[in-house]
C-alpha cells in the first residue's frame, strides 16, 4: 500500500485530472444539475479500494475545495474501511496525514478536517498512535514527520511549543478540541484502550493551554486584539472541550484533573477581555460540572463578577449580562447545593451573592422584549425556594427552628415580591407589538413564576397572601388595572392552597368594590377583567364560607356574561361558584330562573354559556330538601331546555334549516348534560350504610317519572332527527352514563331498557360508535355489584346487537376501533357476570367467539391485543376454582380452545410484529396452565400452520418443533423462561419466513426494481 500511495495514479478507476475535475463540479455553482450523479461517483470513488489512493493524491492539490475533499475521504474511509488495515498500513496512513497537515499549516477548511480526520484515526482500534500532541507539536517545530518511537529524543512539549507560529498553534488546539469530542463519543464503549491514551496526552494537554493563554493574553495586552481574541477563543474552546471529556473519563484518574485545572486562572483572565463566548463557555462548565472548580478558582470567579468589569455588564442589559447572569446562577447554585448559602446567612460574601441574585430580578425591561436575564435567574430562586421548602418540612410546629429560616423566609418573600413586579403586563402600546415569541416567552415565565409562587406558600403562608392582598388593594384603590391583573394572577396562583387561611384576610379584597368597579369602568384591560372572573371560580370554597359576598359576586358574573370576550370564563365562573355554594343560594332559586330568562336575551347566550349557566342553576336545585322541590326545580329548568329542543325541530321540519337544528338540538343535550352532572350525587355526599332504606321511588314511579321520560325522549328524538351529528351521539352517550354512575335512584337514573333501546337502535353507519360501546362496557360494569330485574333481558339485547356490529363488520381490519370495541364488550361480559352467556342461542356465541379469534389473526394492532387479552381472562377463569363462572370459562375453552390456539400459534410462528408479540405470549401461557388438553390444541395448531407445512420437508424442522412444544409445557410456570422459548422459536419462525417465502410474481419484482433505481 505505501508505495501504490507514493504513485496514487496508478491503476486508478479515472485519470486524477478526471476525478479533481469532478470534485471542482461539486463547488462549481453552474454545475447544480450534474451534482447529484457527481456525488454519486465520487461516492463510489470514495468507498472502492482506491479510496486511500485518492484521498492522498487530492491532499496535494493546490485548490483548498479538492483538498478538503481528499480529507474527507480519508474520514469516510477509516469510519467505513479501517477495521481490515494491516499495523504497516496504519502507521503510512498516519504519516500521510501528518505531513499533509504539517506541510500546510495555514488555518482553512482542508486543514481543520485533517485534524478532525486525524482526531478520528487516534480513536480507532488500528492506531497505535499514544502521544499525539506532543507528535504533532514537534512534526510543527521540526517541519517533518516525528512519531512516537522518535519523541524521546526531543526536549519537552513546554520547551517546544514557543517555537510554533501562531497558526501552527491554532491547528494544534484545533485538533486537541476536536480529539477531546471524538473520545467523548467513545466513552460508553468497555474498551478503554482510547482513554488510557487520552490520559497520556493530558500531560501534554497542559502545555499546550499555557502556551496559548500565555501568547493570547499577550497579545491582548500589547494591542494585537484581532490575534489575540483569536487564540484565546481557540483555547477556551479546547479547554472546555478537555474538561467536559474528564468529567465522565478521568473518574478513574481524577489525579490527571490537575493538569487542566493549572490553566484554570489563565482561562478565567479571558472573561475581563471580552473574547467571544467566554461567558457561554465558562457557563457551561459552572452549570454541568461546577466540581471541577476549586474553591481558589470560584473565588476569583467571583472577584471578577463584582468587579468593575462585572458590574458594568450587569448595569447594561445586554447580551454579555444574560452570559454573565448565567455565571451567577451557576455560581449561586453551587452555593445552594452545599447549603452554606442559607444555614450562613450572614456571611459577608453569602449577603454580596444573595443580593445580586436579588438584582438580576430587577431590571426595568419586560420580560418576553428586552429582559432576558430574569427566565435565567428565576432557575435559581426556583431552586432556592424548593430547597427552603424542603427544609421547612423537616420541622413540625412544635420543633424549633434554626435562627437561619427566618433570613431564608425573607429572601423568599422578597424574591416573591420581585416576581410579582417581573410578571405585571405592559402597556397596550408594549403588548401590541409582540410577535408570537414575545408572547410565548411571557406566558412560559408567567406559569414557571405560579410554580414557584405554590412552592413559596409552603414557606411563607399568611404573609404571602397578606403581600398579594395588599398589593391587589393598592392597585385596585389607584385603578392601575395592569397591576390590578398581577395581583389578581397572583392570588390566583395559590388559591388551591388557602383554603384554610383565615377568611378576614381575603374578605380585605371581597370588602371592597372590586366587582362592581370592575363592572362599571369602560377602560379596564381584557386581560384584567378575565382575571377577575377567573378569581371567582379559584376562590368559591372562600364564598361558600362567606356568603354574605355572593349578592356582589354574582351580579358581577352575569354583567360579565353580556361580553362575548368574557362570557365563556364568566360561565364556567357561574357553575362552578353555583356548584360549591348551592345551598347557600336556595332561597334565591326564583331570582335565577329569572336571571337565566334575562341571560337568553343576550347574543352570548349560546350552547357553552347555556349549557354552564343551566348546570349553576341546576345545582341549586338539587340541593333542595325534597324530591318534590327538585321535581319542581327541574320543571322550571326543563322549560328552557324544552324551548331549544322544539326550536330545533321546526328548523328542521318547518324552517328546512338543518344546520341551524343541528346547533340547537347540540345545545339541547349538552344543557341536559350539565344539568345531570348537576344533579348527580356529589363525591361528598354521606351515604348511610348502617341503615335500611327502601330507595325512593319518586323518580322511577312517582311524579317525577316524567322527567325521567323527557331525557329519555330528548335523546332518542334528537339523535333519530340528525343521526349523522357525531357531536350529538356523543353527549346523547354522556347524558346516557351519567345515570349509571348513581347509587341512588334519581331524574337521569333512566331505566335499563331505555339505555340499551338507544344502543340497538345504532348501527355500524352511526358516528362515534365505539364511544357507543364504551358507553356499554360502562352499563354491564355498572350491573357488577347488584342486578336489576331487568338485567338478564337487556344483556341479552346488547349481545344480539354486538353481534350484529361485527357481522356488519365483517373483519377487524374494516374499522379497527370498532372491532376493538366489540371485543371489550365481550371481555366485560366475562368479567362481570360471564353466566349470561349460557342463556344465548350457540350462534350467536359462535358469531363473537369466531370474531375474537379473527382479531387475534388480523394485523390490526389493538383488535389483536385486546381480543389475546379477552382469551387469558377466559383462560383464567377455568382455573378459578371458587367462581360461579368456571363452569361457563370451561365451556367456552371446550367449543374454541383449538380455534383461539390456531390464531395464538399462527401469530407465534412468526405472523405477529415484534411489538405486540409479548400480547401473544400471555393467553398461550394461561392456556398451558389452565387447561389439559392445550398442549393437544398447541400441537395441532403448529400441524396446520401454513408456514411449517411449507417447510415440513426440512429435517430440522420437525426437531424445532418438538424442541418448542416441549419447552412450553417445562417452562408454562416460569414467565421469564417462557418467553424466552417463544421469542427464540419466533425468530426462527421469522427466519424460515424469508428462506422460504413463496417466489415473487413478475410485476411486483418489476415494481420493486423501479423503487430501488429511484432510491439509488
Amino acid at each position: 500500500m505505501a508505495e501504490e500511495m507514493v504513485q496514487p495514479t496508478q491503476a486508478l478507476p479515472m485519470s486524477l485530472e478526471e476525478i479533481t475535475g469532478l470534485v471542482k463540479t461539486l463547488y462549481d455553482p453552474g454545475q447544480a444539475k450534474k451534482v447529484s450523479e457527481t456525488e454519486a461517483t465520487l461516492r463510489i470513488l470514495q468507498r472502492s479500494a482506491h479510496g486511500w489512493d485518492i484521498a492522498d493524491a487530492l491532499l496535494n492539490n493546490p485548490d483548498e475545495n479538492v483538498r478538503f475533499f481528499g480529507a474527507l475521504t480519508f474520514t469516510i474511509k477509516l469510519n467505513a474501511d479501517s477495521a481490515g488495515l494491516s499495523d504497516e498500513d496504519s502507521r503510512q496512513i498516519l504519516s500521510k496525514l501528518i505531513s499533509h497537515l504539517v506541510s500546510r499549516s495555514e488555518s482553512g477548511a482542508s486543514t481543520r478536517k485533517l485534524c478532525s480526520t486525524l482526531a478520528q484515526y487516534f480513536c480507532k482500534p488500528i492506531s497505535s498512535w499514544v502521544h499525539c500532541i506532543r507528535s504533532l507539536a514537534l512534526s510543527f517545530a521540526h517541519g517533518q514527520l516525528i512519531l512516537d518511537d522518535s519523541i524521546e529524543s526531543y526536549p519537552s512539549t513546554w520547551e517546544v511549543l514557543p517555537q510554533l507560529s501562531d497558526a501552527q498553534l491554532l491547528l494544534l488546539l484545533d485538533f486537541a478540541m476536536v480529539l477531546a469530542d471524538e473520545a467523548k463519543r467513545m466513552s460508553s464503549s468497555t474498551d478503554r484502550t482510547t482513554n488510557q491514551r487520552m490520559i497520556v496526552n493530558a500531560k501534554d494537554v497542559e502545555p499546550l493551554l499555557h502556551d496559548a493563554f500565555r501568547r493570547g493574553l499577550q497579545y491582548l495586552s500589547s494591542g494585537s486584539l484581532e490575534l489575540g481574541e483569536k487564540i484565546c477563543f481557540a483555547a477556551l474552546k479546547c479547554f472546555v472541550g478537555w474538561i467536559f471529556y474528564a468529567q465522565s473519563d478521568f473518574q478513574d484518574a481524577p489525579d490527571n484533573l490537575r493538569y487542566l485545572r493549572s490553566v484554570t486562572e489563565m482561562g478565567l483572565s479571558c472573561l475581563e477581555y471580552h473574547i467571544d463566548d467566554a461567558m457561554e463557555l465558562i457557563a457551561e462548565v459552572l452549570e454541568n460540572y461546577s466540581k471541577f472548580f476549586e474553591a481558589k478558582q470560584q473565588e476569583q470567579l467571583w472577584s471578577a463578577i463584582v468587579s468593575p468589569w462585572g458590574y458594568e455588564i450587569l448595569s447594561n442589559s445586554d447580551a454579555e449580562t444574560v452570559s454573565l447572569a448565567r455565571i451567577i446562577v451557576a455560581y449561586g447554585q453551587i452555593l445552594l447545593e452545599s447549603k452554606v448559602l442559607f444555614t450562613n446567612p450572614d456571611d459577608p460574601h453569602h449577603v454580596q451573592v444573595m443580593s445580586v441574585l436579588h438584582e438580576l430580578l430587577n431590571y426595568p425591561q419586560v420580560v418576553g422584549v428586552e429582559d432576558e436575564v430574569a427566565p435565567v435567574a428565576l432557575e435559581f430562586w426556583s431552586n432556592y425556594v424548593s430547597t427552603i421548602t424542603e427544609e421547612v418540612f423537616q420541622y413540625t410546629e412544635e420543633t424549633t427552628k434554626p435562627d437561619w429560616m427566618a433570613k431564608a423566609s425573607m429572601n423568599v418573600l422578597q424574591a416573591v415580591s420581585e416576581f410579582l413586579r417581573k410578571i405585571i403586563f405592559p402597556q397596550e402600546a408594549i403588548t401590541g407589538e409582540w410577535d408570537s415569541e414575545s408572547k410565548k416567552t411571557f406566558k412560559v415565565f408567567r406559569v414557571d413564576v405560579r410554580d414557584i409562587f405554590q412552592e413559596a406558600y409552603e414557606v411563607l403562608r399568611e404573609g404571602m397572601l397578606d403581600q398579594f392582598v395588599d398589593f391587589t388593594l393598592r392597585a385596585l384603590e389607584s385603578s392601575n388595572w395592569l397591576e390590578l391583573e398581577g395581583g389578581l394572577f397572583c392570588l390566583k396562583s395559590i388559591s388551591e392552597l388557602v383554603t384554610e387561611a383565615p377568611h378576614d384576610r381575603l374578605a380585605r379584597l371581597f370588602e371592597q368594590p372590586l366587582f362592581s368597579i370592575i363592572s362599571g369602568a369602560n377602560d379596564i384591560p381584557l386581560f384584567t377583567q378575565r382575571a377577575t372572573v377567573d378569581l371567582v371560580a379559584a376562590y368559591n370554597n372562600f364564598f361558600l364560607r362567606e356568603p354574605k359576598f355572593l349578592p356582589q359576586v354574582l351580579p358581577f358574573l352575569l354583567n360579565a356574561l353580556q361580553q362575548p370576550s368574557l362570557a365563556h370564563s364568566a360561565a364556567k365562573s357561574f357553575a362552578s361558584l353555583c356548584s360549591e355554594c348551592r345551598k347557600s343560594l336556595v332561597s334565591e332559586l326564583a331570582s335565577f330562573f329569572q336571571m337565566y330568562q334575562q341571560f337568553l336575551g343576550y347574543q352570548t347566550a349560546e350552547e357553552y354559556t347555556k349549557s354552564k349557566v343551566l348546570e349553576g342553576i341546576a345545582a341549586i336545585v338539587s340541593a333542595q330538601d325534597t324530591d318534590e322541590k327538585r321535581h319542581a326545580g327541574l320543571q322550571e329548568v326543563f322549560k328552557f331546555i324544552v324551548a331549544d329542543a322544539m326550536q330545533s325541530v321546526n328548523a328542521a321540519k318547518v324552517e328546512s334549516d338543518p344546520e341551524k337544528g343541528q346547533v340547537l338540538a347540540l345545545t339541547t343535550l349538552k344543557c341536559l348534560a350539565g344539568v345531570g352532572k348537576a344533579m348527580s350525587g356529589s363525591d361528598e355526599d354521606i351515604i348511610d350504610l348502617v341503615t335500611e332504606r327502601t330507595p325512593s321511588q319518586y323518580w322511577t314511579a312517582g311524579p317525577g317519572k316524567e322527567i325521567q321520560n323527557q331525557i329519555i325522549n330528548f335523546v332518542n328524538y334528537l339523535t333519530q332527527i340528525y343521526p349523522d351529528n357525531s357531536d350529538l351521539i356523543e353527549t346523547a352517550c354522556n347524558i346516557l352514563r351519567i345515570g349509571i354512575k348513581e347509587t341512588l335512584p334519581g331524574p337521569f337514573v333512566i331505566p335499563a331498557s331505555a339505555h340499551i333501546d338507544w344502543i340497538v337502535k345504532t348501527n355500524i353507519q352511526t358516528p362515534r360508535v365505539p364511544y357507543i360501546l364504551e358507553t356499554a362496557c360502562c352499563w354491564i360494569s355498572s350491573n357488577k355489584s347488584g342486578k336489576t330485574e331487568d338485567y338478564q333481558a337487556q344483556a341479552q339485547r346488547l349481545m344480539h346487537y354486538i353481534l350484529t356490529i361485527m357481522q356488519a363488520l365483517q373483519h377487524p381490519r374494516t374499522d379497527p376501533e370498532i372491532a376493538l370495541g366489540c371485543i371489550e364488550v365481550i371481555q366485560k361480559f366475562i368479567n362481570t357476570d360471564a353466566q349470561i352467556l349460557t342463556s344465548q342461542q350457540p350462534d350467536v356465541l359462535k358469531g363473537m367467539f369466531d370474531f375474537s379469534v379473527e382479531c387475534i389473526k388480523s394485523p390490526e394492532v389493538l383488535p389483536k391485543r385486546a381480543s389475546a387479552q379477552l382469551w387469558k381472562d377466559i383462560f383464567e377463569l377455568t382455573s378459578k376454582t371458587t367462581s360461579d363462572d368456571q363452569s361457563t370459562g370451561q365451556e367456552i375453552v371446550n367449543h374454541f380452545g383449538q380455534a383461539v390456539s390456531n390464531a395464538l400459534i399462527d401469530n407465534v410462528c412468526g405472523e405477529v410484529d415484534p411489538s405486540s408479540l409479548e400480547h401473544i405470549i400471555i393467553p398461550l401461557r394461561k392456556l398451558l396452565l389452565s387447561d389439559r388438553n392445550a398442549k393437544t390444541y398447541i400441537t395441532n395448531a403448529l400441524g396446520q400452520n401454513a408456514l411449517l407445512l411449507r417447510v415440513k420437508d426440512d429435517p430440522n424442522v420437525g426437531e424445532i418443533v418438538r424442541k418448542f412444544i416441549e419447552g412450553l409445557t417445562r417452562n408454562a410456570r416460569n414467565s421469564t423462561a417462557f418467553k424466552e422459548t417463544v421469542k427464540e422459536f419466533y425468530q426462527r419462525c421469522k427466519v424460515m419466513h424469508m428462506q422460504f417465502a413463496p417466489p415473487m410474481h413478475p410485476g411486483h419484482r418489476y415494481a420493486q426494481s423501479i423503487v430501488a433505481r429511484n432510491t439509488i
